[in-house]
């Protein structure tokens, strides 16, 4: 966990979390209630200060110095201040704990694994919060990582959690060492986004190329025509999977990818022919 922050995989504690707000809450709406109550019993009792604590915060701060019984109105608020200040932290603090992203099955699945080695790491009733590779899905349901992996689109997520496993199998350990320190073989995330960066650059010029060939090779308008119909729709869905774009983006793209076969089919071929 300390060498790969992706693996320190820990249990949010949401319902306790979510308990301890509630608590705080209740308390504060009851010092709530209890200082309108104090200010409603000074208004009817002493009218005249009361209105002085209203508009003077010296005032009502003097009251609790000199003694009155009055003062508690003070002290009352003093409390609520102190809650207040406790249940604001622990509201941030679940805000930004919530906030964090889930782990990736791939590093569950590490951490699992690890888990399950002969030494066994961990022996008592907490070694179940990560689950087991036999049952990946009987785990704590509100785990998260210290930090996860920077995973742009779709087709980098594919490559990093599920890929890179297969391609190990096949290929990998023949021109790889294992960790000097883990013992174990280990790919660096940037290797793993250059791959996959590398292939979505080949992919796409390929895209182009493609499509103008079969532009140049196709005899009918009809099977052209039918031809820039798939293309595009492929070069759309490819957006999706290795760029993630946004459905302007997707749209403004595929204008462009059209707008140059279109202009191919209208002045290459057509000057072809």
């Amino acid at each position: 966990m300390g060498v790969f922050p992706e693996t320190a995989i820990f249990k949010r504690f949401g319902d306790l979390s979510a308990r301890n707000l509630l608590y705080l809450q209740a308390e504060l709406f009851h010092l709530r209630a209890g200082l309108l109550h104090l200010e409603k019993a000074n208004m009817r009792d002493e009218k005249d200060k009361a209105e002085k604590w209203a508009r003077d915060w010296f005032q009502i701060h003097k009251s609790r110095q000199d003694g009155d019984d009055e003062g508690n109105q003070w002290e009352h608020f003093m409390k609520i201040r102190e809650k207040l200040r406790e249940y604001e932290k622990a509201l941030l603090r679940a805000h930004k704990i919530a906030s964090m992203e889930d782990p990736t099955n791939s590093d569950l699945g590490s951490l699992q694994t690890w888990l399950e080695e002969e030494k066994r790491p961990l022996w008592g009733q907490e070694a179940s919060i990560w689950g087991t590779t036999t049952e990946p899905a009987d785990r704590a349901p509100d785990l998260t990582a210290l930090r996860t992996r920077q995973m742009e689109d779709p087709f980098t997520r594919l490559v990093m959690t599920t890929l890179v496993h297969p391609f190990f199998r096949l290929f990998g350990r023949r021109f790889r060492n294992p960790h000097p320190v883990l013992g174990d073989y280990v790919y660096a995330d940037e290797s793993m986004r250059n791959f996959a960066r590398f292939i979505a650059t080949f992919f796409a010029s390929i895209m182009l190329i493609a499509s103008i060939n079969a532009l140049w090779v196709i005899p009918t308008m009809a099977g052209r025509l039918g031809a820039i119909s798939a293309f595009n729709i492929l070069f759309s869905l490819s957006l999706l999977v290795f760029a993630k774009g946004k459905p302007i983006e997707v749209f403004s793209t595929t204008s462009a990818f059209t707008a140059v076969q279109v202009i191919f089919l209208a002045t290459g071929v057509g000057k072809a022919k």
